[in-house]
């Protein structure tokens, strides 16, 4: 809702399967998601996410409680271009995705 209210048009999913049919409809400028869902994982879904062409190369934010270093690590190495521990500032996710989608756009322009 803070995302909404600062502009942006979210697509908000309960789930990873869920999240996977939206992908389906329309490709995102950004994708956020958090690590620990039940039935899939965030680790599962980056991973389907990578592997189809159409989305492979949308920035995506990984959220998640624990700040361990491999778990990070494991993020990052499967396909989320950032991490962000929460709890989440708007103010901080806002300017991550901003900083992502500007340089997805240049270098989908180039």
């Amino acid at each position: 809702m803070e995302l909404e209210w600062r502009g942006y048009r979210v697509d908000a999913a309960p789930n990873a399967r869920a999240a996977l049919t939206a992908l389906e409809r329309a490709r995102p400028d950004v994708i956020v998601s958090d690590l620990g869902m039940p039935e899939m994982d965030g680790f599962e879904l980056i991973q389907l996410i990578r592997a189809n062409p159409g989305l492979s190369s949308v920035p995506a934010i990984a959220l998640t409680g624990a700040v361990m270093d491999k778990d990070v690590q494991q993020a990052i190495a499967l396909g989320f271009t950032a991490h962000i521990a929460k709890p989440v500032e708007a103010d901080e996710l806002e300017n991550r995705i901003e900083q992502l989608t500007a340089c997805w756009l240049d270098r989908k322009a180039g």
